[in-house]
């Protein structure tokens, strides 16, 4: 898949801004896009999904000034390292054995609790936080500026490796990354939105419908993540599994 020029990309989406330079990847890579508000960057991420298939460039909502995260190289991986890693990593795999290990180290009474809870003897709530994407306002509730990038990434799961971003505390490494976008997105329909450096949003076309699968998704997010419960006000795995409950909209940080 080739990327075509911005001027090629303009004259499939008419009224695109200008399309500029964001910033240049230690390994290389030109991030280029255009600057909207948080009214409007979501439409235009959709119009440019649908023309994906044929742009080979993915939309990514970022902060106006996320470019300054990729700036610097958080792994000693190549971009051709982590792109062959990320075709042999299985990312559920890697999810569930996070999950065991730190199970394993959870005390003997949390641990109780936990598989009591992924057995499905917790308690639901009667109205789960649900929380749409983070699109900022400010404080008198208007829009903010975003940067509509556009990634020359030859699959979506693929953004990871492409933004050669990864790898510090617990945020996953690029290659890692890239291989758990690739479960979730063949499990779920999970398409990668808005990233701002510490966080996630996807857009879920198959959210889990059951009850079971949600606390299977939720045992993955919060392995995933260190944000944990936090952006669903959610003090247990049941309640968390709550709010992924068919949630069109999933969001992740990290710390």
């Amino acid at each position: 898949m080739t990327s075509p020029e911005p001027g090629v990309l303009a004259a499939r989406l008419p009224g695109l801004p200008p399309v500029e330079r964001v910033v240049v990847t230690p390994s290389g890579v030109e991030i280029v896009g255009f600057q909207a508000d948080s009214d409007t960057a979501l439409t235009w991420w959709r119009r440019l999904r649908e023309v994906y298939p044929t742009s080979g460039r993915w939309p990514l909502l970022m902060d106006s000034d996320a470019g300054e995260y990729l700036e610097d190289p958080y792994t000693s991986a190549t971009v051709e390292e982590s792109l062959a890693e990320a075709h042999t990593l299985d990312g559920a795999a890697l999810l569930a054995d996070t999950g065991r290990r730190w199970l394993a180290e959870c005390s003997p009474e949390y641990a109780a609790e936990l598989r009591a809870e992924l057995a499905g003897q917790g308690t639901w709530p009667e109205e789960p936080e649900q929380p749409g994407f983070g699109l900022r306002h400010d404080r008198g509730g208007r829009p903010e500026a975003i940067t509509v990038a556009l990634v020359p990434a030859a699959e979506p799961w693929l953004v990871p490796v492409t933004l050669h971003y990864g790898g510090w505390n617990k945020y996953p490494s690029p290659a890692e990354h890239a291989a758990i976008m690739r479960h979730w997105l063949d499990r779920y329909g999970a398409e990668p939105v808005v990233w701002t450096g510490t966080t996630m949003d996807y857009a879920v076309a198959r959210p889990p419908s059951t009850r079971p699968e949600a606390l299977a998704l939720a045992w993955e997010y919060r392995h995933y993540n260190d944000g944990e419960y936090d952006l669903y006000r959610a003090e247990t795995l049941t309640a968390l599994a709550g709010g992924l409950l068919n949630a069109p909209v999933w969001r992740m940080w990290w710390d």
